[in-house]
């Protein structure tokens, strides 16, 4: 009885030291999340400390180790050349940071195997963007449907059309075809000299984390960008990428 007892106890103990673990581990979570959201916060001048959510258990393994493959942050509101207002999703894989250099803020470099991230990009924002005056964007399935005023035929007319966004050299592209004009029975040539005039190009050079635009969606809220970098160094001031 003596021995079952003791096993009871040591078996108590056990679940305790473990309970006290997990709970470590989570408070050691939590601290590097608030680490690497100020490192962020200072590294892209951001007005709003970004969301940082270091994942994996146990994360004191990945401490010991100064390895994370999988950081996620969230940025809001984000400026980014002629695009306002965005918001960013991004995972970094690879991170190379020891913990203590991390919570004590002596870390002047981060390297970074990888980045990959969606940005959101509102309609009025991208059409604010596009400069053209009045222009309003809305989603229709996988294309977008464009409308403002244009000079055709001397006059400053209603019109709009349709279009698909694409990726060209890391700028969003929207070449709108389709035109029609309110109140004129126009023909083809003025159509598409009135579509030329709705199309529009944004470069999105200076986006946060050294990302590169992949691949655009078309969605009922927003338009959402798909981009990534590769072996990107978070430096105090600035952010490299060797790719």
């Amino acid at each position: 009885m003596e021995g079952w007892a003791f096993v009871r106890r040591l078996l108590v103990v056990f679940a305790v030291l473990a309970a006290l673990l997990v709970v470590a581990d989570r408070v050691a979570v939590a601290v590097a999340d608030r680490a690497v959201a100020r490192q962020i916060h200072t590294e892209l001048a951001l007005a709003e400390t970004p969301s940082v959510s270091i994942r994996g258990i146990p994360f004191l393994t990945q401490a010991l180790r100064g390895r994370y493959e999988d950081v996620r942050v969230r940025i809001a509101n984000l400026d980014s050349g002629p695009l306002r207002g965005i918001d960013v999703d991004a995972r970094l894989a690879g991170v190379r940071a020891p913990l203590r250099d991390l919570i004590g803020g002596r870390i002047d470099q981060v390297p970074v195997r990888q980045i990959t991230g969606v940005l959101s990009v509102g309609y009025d924002d991208l059409a604010r963007a596009s400069g053209i005056r009045d222009l309003r964007i809305t989603p229709t399935g996988d294309r977008l449907r464009v409308t403002g005023r244009v000079q055709v035929l001397g006059r400053t007319v209603e019109a709009a059309a349709t279009g698909r966004v694409t990726v060209e050299d890391n700028d969003l592209l929207l070449t709108a075809e389709e035109a029609t004009v309110a109140g004129l029975d126009a023909p083809a040539p003025v159509l598409a000299a009135a579509a030329r005039l709705l199309s529009f190009r944004v470069s999105a050079s200076g986006l946060p984390l050294a990302l590169r635009i992949t691949g655009v969606q078309t969605r009922p809220d927003a338009l959402a960008v798909t981009a990534e970098a590769r072996d990107v160094l978070l430096r105090r001031g600035e952010i490299a990428t060797s790719r």
